[in-house]
C-alpha cells in the first residue's frame, strides 16, 4: 500500500498545533526527566552503567550508557553526561548522520519526510510523552505509532533503527541535553542562564530546519542546472551563519514551521 492511499489518517493522526511560549507542564515534564537522570549512579568510562528506557517494537532497546565522553572533557567536563543508544552500543549516531538520514526519507517520499518531521517536532514538546509512575517516556498513542509503522514501510530501511527507534533517539538526545543545560548544584531548574528552549527544544528543531534546508538547497541547484550564476548560495549560508550565532543550533521560526510541516503544524 503506498503512503498515499493512507496519508489522510496519518494528517489526522499528527494534527500538531504550533506550540507558543512557555508551558509549565513542559517544564516540569523536564525537570522530572532531569531529576530522574540525576539520581542514577554512573560507572566508569570504561564499564558504564545501562539505564534502559524503552524496549522498541523491533526488539531493540533505547537505553543510556552513565556516565558519557563529555565527562573527561578538559575544556567543558559536563559530569552528568550520558550516552544515548538504541540498539547496539558500539553504534553513536553523528548530528551530521541523522541529518543524512532524514534527508534520504524525502528522496524516497517527501510526504513523510514532512510526517516524520513533525514526529521530531511532537519529540521536542514532549507532545507524545506520558507520565509512567515517577518517570516521563516516549509513548505514542496507537494512532500515532499506526502511523510510524505504516511510514516504516517506506523509509525504514534508510534510517539505521526504524523510524521509531529515530524517534526514541531524539528523545534520548534531547533528554541529555537538558540535564547538560538545566541542571545546577546536582539539581534540575530552568531559572539559570540558559532560556527553556536551550537543550532538548533547540536540539530537536535544529534536526527539523537542516535537513529540510538541505533539501531545499539540492533542488534550488537542480532547477538552476541551465543557470549556475543563479543559484542563491545564500540558502545554505545563512544556515551557517545562524550555527555560528547560536552556538550549535540551527532552529527554525514559527513561520518556517508552519510553512514546511503543512497540513500537519496548524496554528
Amino acid at each position: 500500500m503506498g503512503y498515499g492511499d493512507y496519508s489522510g489518517s496519518v494528517v489526522q493522526a499528527l494534527r500538531t498545533r504550533l506550540q507558543t511560549g512557555t508551558k509549565q507542564s513542559l517544564l516540569d515534564m523536564r525537570r522530572s526527566l532531569i531529576a530522574e537522570a540525576l539520581s542514577w549512579e554512573g560507572g566508569t568510562l570504561d564499564n558504564p552503567r545501562k539505564y534502559l528506557i524503552a524496549k522498541l517494537p523491533n526488539g531493540q532497546e533505547a537505553y543510556f550508557l552513565k556516565p558519557g565522553k563529555e565527562v573527561a572533557n578538559k575544556r567543558r567536563p559536563n559530569p552528568h553526561d550520558m550516552t544515548p543508544v538504541v540498539g547496539r552500543p558500539e553504534y553513536r549516531l553523528r548530528f551530521d548522520e541523522i541529518w543524512a538520514y532524514l534527508s534520504k526519507t524525502a528522496i524516497i517520499n517527501p510526504e513523510i519526510f514532512k510526517a516524520a518531521l513533525t514526529l521530531i517536532y511532537r519529540d521536542a514538546f514532549l507532545l507524545d510523552h506520558m507520565r509512567v509512575g515517577n518517570s516521563v517516556r516516549y509513548q505514542p498513542n496507537k494512532e500515532i505509532a499506526k502511523s510510524i509503522r505504516e511510514m516504516d514501510q517506506e523509509i525504514g530501511s534508510v534510517l539505521p533503527f526504524g523510524l521509531m527507534g529515530l524517534l526514541h533517539f531524539l528523545n534520548l538526545l534531547g533528554w541529555n541535553e537538558d540535564v547538560k543545560y538545566h541542571t545546577e548544584n546536582d539539581e534540575p531548574t530552568f531559572k539559570g542562564k540558559y532560556g527553556p528552549n536551550t537543550g532538548r527544544i533547540n536540539t530537536l528543531l535544529t534536526c527539523i530546519r537542516v535537513p529540510y534546508q538541505t533539501l531545499h538547497f539540492v533542488r534550488h541547484i537542480m532547477e538552476m542546472s541551465d543557470r549556475p550564476r543563479d543559484i542563491d548560495f545564500t540558502l545554505v549560508y545563512g544556515t551557517m551563519q545562524q550555527f555560528v550565532q547560536s552556538r550549535g543550533t540551527c532552529t527554525p521560526t514559527q513561520r518556517q514551521l508552519l510553512e514546511w510541516l503543512a497540513p500537519y503544524v496548524t496554528r
